[in-house]
């Protein structure tokens, strides 16, 4: 897997006038081919706004039918997903570009009234070079979207729940009317047996289907890797009003694999949100 490399880029958000960083995606070998990434149409009625999507290359194909399924006709894309090295504060908004297989995904302007929140600083390019939780999806996104700007938002898990619900607020705020979908980048149970896994993963799945989402943070890394990217993620879209909920997709590495004797596996699930007219709760 390569590496995130650091390039100038000669344009700057419209907040900031500083020299624009560009991150380049990390390597999406297993995504190139139109076969995996490519533009089908959606087997719903309608599609959804949201959700929780994985961000393992072994997951591919359930990412890659995530994306068939979600509103095209958006004016922002909020991408939330974990820093998984934990370095610096909880809360970092992205406001580099990066290029991928397909060209360039622009950051949104509106990445500075992130800014103005208390809790919320600018992502450490260093640390960006390696966070595969948002850089795998940038292909996707590109390959789906073209030039939608992304708002992209990585946390990690200091604090539990206290300051998540003002800041989905502050989020909703600013956004204002636009048209948005917003993708939360989670992988569930972590470096288990596949028996085990499965008991961890059907708590997981009550605490999600009884919409008890604070229980969330009571989880460690055998259930799911990041409370807080799950819950902004539900906790924003309901604040949109998507708060009707569907398991679209759900796997185990062990199973895509076909290995079922793996010693330490990683569950997936794809939970889609809408409207009550547009998506059935499950």
């Amino acid at each position: 897997m390569f590496f995130l490399i650091g390039l100038l880029a000669s344009c700057t958000p419209d907040v900031n006038k500083e020299e624009e960083i560009v991150n380049y995606d990390i390597d999406a070998r297993v995504f190139i081919d139109k076969k995996q990434i490519g533009k089908y149409d959606t087997e719903y009625l309608e599609p959804i706004y949201g959700g929780l999507v994985p961000h393992h290359n072994v997951a591919h194909s359930m990412i890659s039918d995530f994306y068939k399924t979600l509103k095209k006709d958006v004016e922002l894309i909020i991408l939330i997903g974990p820093n998984h090295g934990g370095k610096g504060p909880r809360y970092q908004v992205v406001g580099s570009s990066y290029m991928t297989h397909y060209g360039l995904v622009i950051p949104s302007p509106l990445y500075g009234e992130l800014l103005n929140h208390r809790d919320v600083m600018k992502a450490d390019d260093v640390m960006l070079r390696g966070e595969h939780s948002v850089g795998i999806h940038m292909n996707y996104i590109r390959a789906n979207y073209e030039d939608t700007p992304v708002l992209t938002l990585l946390v990690h898990e200091t604090g539990g729940i206290h300051g998540v619900d003002s800041l989905g607020k502050h989020i909703r705020d600013f956004i204002g009317d636009r048209n948005v979908v917003v993708i939360g980048s989670v992988d569930f149970s972590h470096d288990l047996s596949l028996e085990l896994a499965k008991q961890k993963d059907q708590i997981t799945k009550e605490i999600i289907r009884n919409k008890s989402y604070k229980r969330l943070f009571t989880l460690n890394n055998d259930y799911i890797d990041s409370p807080t990217t799950a819950y902004l993620t539900i906790m924003l879209l309901k604040e949109l009003g998507f708060d009707h909920q569907l398991l679209l997709n759900e796997g185990n590495a062990a199973l895509i694999l076909n290995r079922p004797n793996m010693e330490a596996t990683t569950s997936y699930f794809v939970y889609g949100y809408g409207k009550s007219t547009s998506i059935q709760s499950d």
